[in-house]
């Protein structure tokens, strides 16, 4: 208790706009909870646009529920995005609106950690509202892009041919960027087609399977690095695990040279893989469990924007097919994936 007395007494001697120390004080408390990494670097990214936006003229220990809301506006219409900042390609301000969402989220976390530890008296971020999405749309990828990439790359190269097998780890488990690129030799089950991924965004380890094709580029792949001697399967040239900025800027580079419109960041691969397999047939269920989602209605997301798969329901379920078929009954393909 007296660590508590002491934290209040403290705060009046804080440097103004110091948000460094309540971000040691929250990602210590966090860090305790054992969430994922990802989380954790999410509160990171919150702590960076709380400085950005308050600097030095906030006491970060005496927010008001007005500062909070001009703080989600900001969000809203002047916060700068991120890869902006490095690549310069033009100023795009404002984050959408799932994004704003997820900030908000973890603001109340923040103050309400604070709040719990007696560092604060209030949490000013406890009576705002999450924003009303209005149907952002997922982004994909045409699959003659993928194919232009896939045919682009010239196998005979290292750095080519692993970004080849990557793309189709990426297509086939239906991973995000940090679930396969850190996928090591003892997660693969080559026998039954199997990879763990153990670091995953919320927590829950899971299996996906993948198919012949994958096998063999992947048994290509690790012998071709074997005399690196990691346990990882994607490596730098170095025998370094491939790290998530470095596997983007590769991408980057490879849609600029084969000419390819899409701006294609990693999880479009996810977001595509999962828009094919529901136009193909698949079940929304499997789907959940291929993704790792634990509600069916973040999964759902997926069934509401695909305008091809909205005209193949309507056509396979017509009611006015059924009635002018003769009682035939329409029996319903099988998911391709699950034969």
């Amino acid at each position: 208790m007296n660590q508590r007395v002491n934290s209040r007494r403290e705060r009046k001697n804080i440097k103004y706009g110091e948000f460094e120390k309540i971000k040691r004080i929250v990602i210590d408390e966090k860090e305790l909870q054992n969430l994922s990494r990802n989380t954790i670097m999410n509160y990171n990214k919150v702590f960076t646009a709380l400085n950005d936006y308050f600097s030095n003229r906030i006491n970060p220990f005496e927010i008001t529920p007005k500062e909070a809301k001009e703080f989600v506006k900001y969000l809203m219409d002047s916060h700068v995005h991120y890869s902006d900042k490095i690549h310069q390609t033009g100023i795009k301000r404002g984050l959408k609106a799932s994004t704003i969402n997820s900030y908000i989220k973890l603001c109340k976390s923040i103050y309400q950690t604070l709040k719990d530890l007696e560092y604060v008296d209030n949490n000013p971020f406890e009576t705002i509202k999450c924003l009303k999405r209005q149907n952002e749309r997922i982004k994909t990828i045409p699959k003659e892009e993928i194919k232009k990439l896939l045919d682009g790359l010239d196998k005979q190269y290292y750095t080519d041919f692993r970004m080849y097998v990557a793309i189709h780890v990426f297509l086939d488990t239906f991973g995000r960027i940090d679930e396969v690129l850190n996928i090591q030799k003892q997660d693969i089950d080559f026998e039954n087609r199997t990879i763990y991924f153990p670091i995953t965004k919320n927590n829950d380890s899971r299996y996906v399977t993948f198919s012949n094709k994958t096998k063999n580029l992947l048994i290509e792949l690790i012998d071709e690095t074997k005399e690196l001697n990691s346990t990882y399967i994607f490596l730098s040239i170095n025998g370094d695990r491939f790290t998530n900025q470095a596997f983007r800027n590769q991408l980057k580079k490879y849609c600029r040279e084969f000419n390819i419109a899409t701006n294609i960041t990693p999880h479009m691969f996810r977001h595509t893989a999962s828009m094919l397999f529901l136009e193909n047939g698949g079940n929304i269920r499997v789907l959940q469990k291929l993704l790792g989602h634990r509600k069916l209605a973040t999964t759902e997301i997926y069934a509401h924007v695909s305008e091809d798969l909205m005209q193949i329901q309507k056509e396979n379920y017509s009611p006015l097919n059924q009635i002018m078929s003769n009682g035939n009954k329409y029996i319903r393909a099988r998911s391709k994936r699950l034969r």
